[in-house]
């Protein structure tokens, strides 16, 4: 029998999902093929190379076809997400980034792992983290429901964390709304089995940062894969309206202006 480890989080402070307007799920199982030939390594999948920066984005269906190359999802019971894209970082020409691989991290099935060995070519580039960004159209939020994360070769890891923030994070400016943070976090893999990080509430945000940093293990920080997010889409329940302090001003200069007509056609008459 499998043994998994369960990380689930109540977020009271959350927003809730919209009243009356259904949520959406799309899960990013990372079932990649390609069967033109020239990247199908293994059961035309294409391990070992960097993920195709498009794939999660608007999703509506659950697999769309160009050329030679299919991507696959799995859905959620509350449908697609159509309004949201997904970044794969960090990434650079001199490194490449997150790549796929197909099998022994723990019992997951198609990973997403960070492809670029740390220096590898002397770059000075340190990429020894993993981050996977939801990225909603205005008026829209993402909602991340759950996702999973394993070790190579069937083996369990501790790593510095897992994190999850509610705007962009960026390597050089770290995103400050960090949401959900589990530091010295334990990654299973031996058994087979796998983590999984689920949230009762779920993390709501137009942006949505999920931060996987194993720089504790060097160059094992390839180890560590993370498969089936789960996420979806809301109305934002909370559009931009000013500010109380920017909104009496308006309203004082509107009356004011009012005024000065109401004086002006007065003054007309006289």
């Amino acid at each position: 029998m499998l043994s998994v480890k369960s990380t689930i989080l109540s977020l009271p402070v959350l927003a809730l999902l919209v009243p009356g307007g259904p949520a959406k799920a799309t899960i990013l199982t990372f079932s990649i093929t390609d069967t033109g030939g020239c990247c199908s390594l293994s059961e035309d999948f294409p391990e070992g190379l960097p993920i195709d920066q498009t794939y999660g984005d608007r999703v509506n269906s659950p697999s769309t076809t160009s050329g030679a190359v299919t991507f696959n999802y799995g859905v959620g019971a509350e449908g697609y997400t159509p309004n949201v894209e997904v970044g794969y970082g960090p990434f650079s020409i001199f490194t490449g980034g997150p790549s796929l691989w197909r099998y022994d991290y723990g019992d997951l099935d198609r990973v997403l792992y960070q492809g670029s060995v740390p220096n590898q070519q002397n770059t000075g580039f340190d990429y020894d983290y993993l981050l996977i960004v939801l990225r909603a159209d205005p008026g829209f939020e993402a909602v991340l429901h759950s996702f999973d994360v394993s070790g190579w070769f069937e083996s369990d890891f501790t790593i510095d964390s897992v994190s999850v923030y509610d705007n962009e994070f960026n390597g050089f400016f770290p995103a400050q709304n960090r949401v959900f943070h589990d530091p010295n976090a334990s990654i299973l893999g031996a058994g087979p089995t796998h983590s999984t990080y689920s949230f009762n509430t779920p993390i709501t945000g137009n942006t949505i940062s999920i931060l996987i940093d194993a720089a504790n293990l060097g160059l094992d920080s390839i180890n560590i894969g993370v498969d089936n997010i789960r996420f979806g889409q809301q109305i934002d329940p909370t559009p931009n309206i000013p500010e109380p302090s920017t909104l009496s001003l308006t309203l004082l200069a509107a009356g004011g202006l009012a005024a000065w007509h109401r004086r002006g056609r007065t003054s007309d008459k006289r």
